[in-house]
């Protein structure tokens, strides 16, 4: 039987945007979600949303090819000066240009973008919010990689060192949210409270932190 034409594929839901990075200046593209493509279905209990179609956490971090800069599309080209010269010296001068040619973002690819996403927070000093909020999104990335990994048949091994990171990534997460809630108040990362206590509630019984998710 012949594939059916209808179908949409991962491809079918991004699109090549042109950005030009703030640390560098130099312009490049990112791939991003096209609005209104992939139709929402709902969140799992840490919140990791699902769309039909693509996975939308692999596109939230946009990188510059050239310097290394990144960070999710939310806070992307927010950084003062002072953070810029920050970036060129910590990242820019140790990075080696990259230029990815894919045509869609595979996870090992959308997982080393949240980590520099997560160096370049470092570097600028973010907020711990922000952090956690990265840590968060690196266990969604692995989550979805696990799930892709078992459709695929992959061996149990492999999936095993994911499932180690997925659930390093939730603690730092839970944790890095604990410490934000004492000197931040919500919405922090746009996340209300009402959602911020019930992910706390998820991420404290994934961390087997039982009483406080009680």
């Amino acid at each position: 039987m012949g594939n059916n034409t209808n179908e949409k594929v991962e491809s079918d839901y991004i699109f090549d945007k042109k950005m030009v990075c703030p640390v560098c200046d130099r312009e490049f593209k990112t791939k991003q979600i096209r609005t209104g493509k992939a139709r929402f279905l709902g969140t799992d209990e840490v919140l990791r949303p699902s769309y039909s179609g693509v996975d939308v956490t692999k596109y939230d971090v946009v990188m510059c090819p050239h310097c290394g800069y990144a960070a999710v599309n939310r806070t992307y080209g927010h950084v003062t000066p002072k953070q810029i010269q920050a970036v060129k010296r910590d990242i820019g001068a140790r990075y080696h240009a990259l230029i990815q040619n894919e045509e869609i973002y595979s996870y090992d690819s959308a997982i080393r973008r949240c980590k520099m996403a997560m160096l370049t927070a470092m570097v600028i000093h973010q907020k711990v919010s922000e952090n956690a909020y990265l840590c968060l999104k690196l266990a969604w990335l692995y989550r979805g990689a696990i799930n892709e990994m078992q459709e695929a048949g992959t061996s149990e091994q492999k999936i095993e060192k994911y499932r180690n990171s997925e659930h390093e990534y939730l603690m730092d997460a839970y944790k890095g949210f604990a410490t934000a809630l004492e000197t931040e108040y919500p919405p922090i990362c746009n996340i209300d409270e009402m959602t911020l206590n019930y992910l706390m509630t998820s991420l404290a019984r994934e961390c087997e932190d039982y009483d406080n998710a009680i």
